[in-house]
């Protein structure tokens, strides 16, 4: 029954439900795969076992484990997977180029929530305990991020502002590294990178931890520069599509990112009696009177000149 349900997904999403459950020479052919997935084996199983200095017969058994009936079937479901592309690098494989724009939305709502499922699936209450005590504890937030993942990074930053906590979102990486320069053992700085190999961000995170900080990496790769350099990782789900870096966003990793940090903000404010929820209340009251007022102004204002 388990191969069955294996079977219904893709090679990306069945390494990563299966990974911790491998063992350690097992997990470096689950490693090969997923960084060549979607694209068409050539290696026969003797000569992939000597690339990877395993046994034919750990590469027979992580193909079971994965849901397939032996090497050659794996072997044929990447090649069709190699044909089944959107033509866009970082577009989802699943997309058709000759979908009609509803039945694209369609899928595309599916994968976006497989994303979140997944991601759901890499956590473990003391993971999440431990990164709501360093957010809780520091003095300041720093959240570096390039690109798609900048972007994560201001959403944070508000979000976390709006709790009453000192952040602050910084994405060129000339100002990573002078913020990571000046960071204490009080402070924590976030790393966000969808494949872990932005090295801006593993740079200012490895600087931050030398310097005391407190570290936590949001990657798809915690054995990456980013995911290495940080002392805590949560991990995000795995695309069915090979993500090739800094070329365009990455759809699934974005939401996923977007996800953790929700979940943050959650465990954050609402918590009974949390300090990080009334600071949120006195925001919005302040946020109401200040806007409230410019309307009502620029109503006045409005109605004076409308009036001959």
């Amino acid at each position: 029954m388990e191969n069955v349900a294996l079977a219904q997904d893709g090679l990306l999403r069945r390494i990563q439900d299966r990974y911790d459950k491998l063992r350690p020479s097992e997990q470096i052919v689950a490693v090969y795969l997923r960084k060549n997935a979607n694209t068409r084996m050539s290696h026969s199983i003797t000569s992939l076992a000597k690339i990877l200095g395993v046994s034919e017969a750990t590469i027979s058994r992580v193909s079971r484990a994965l849901g397939y009936s032996g090497f050659s079937d794996l072997k044929l479901s990447m090649a069709e997977g190699a044909t089944q592309r959107s033509g866009i690098d970082n577009i989802p494989t699943e997309l058709d180029p000759n979908d009609t724009l509803i039945a694209m939305s369609a899928k595309l709502a599916d994968l976006l929530a497989a994303a979140i499922l997944s991601t759901q699936a890499n956590l473990d209450s003391e993971r999440l305990d431990r990164c709501l005590a360093m957010i809780k504890s520091a003095q300041k937030i720093v959240l570096v991020g390039c690109g798609g993942a900048a972007a994560i990074c201001d959403e944070a930053a508000h979000l976390f502002m709006k709790a009453g906590l000192d952040a602050a979102s910084y994405s060129d990486g000339y100002t990573q590294i002078v913020v990571a320069a000046n960071m204490r053992n009080d402070c924590l700085m976030i790393g966000i990178s969808h494949t872990g190999t932005t090295q801006n961000v593993a740079n200012a995170l490895k600087l931050a931890r030398e310097n005391g900080a407190m570290t936590l990496a949001i990657t798809s790769e915690p054995l990456t520069a980013v995911g290495q350099a940080a002392e805590t990782v949560l991990i995000t789900g795995q695309s069915s599509t090979p993500s090739v870096p800094l070329f365009g966003d990455f759809l699934e990793g974005r939401i996923s990112q977007l996800f953790l940090i929700d979940i943050l903000y959650l465990g954050i404010v609402m918590p009974e009696g949390s300090e990080s929820g009334r600071h949120l209340n006195t925001t919005a009251d302040a946020l109401e009177r200040y806007f409230k007022r410019s309307e009502q102004r620029v109503t006045r204002q409005q109605i004076n000149r409308d009036t001959p």
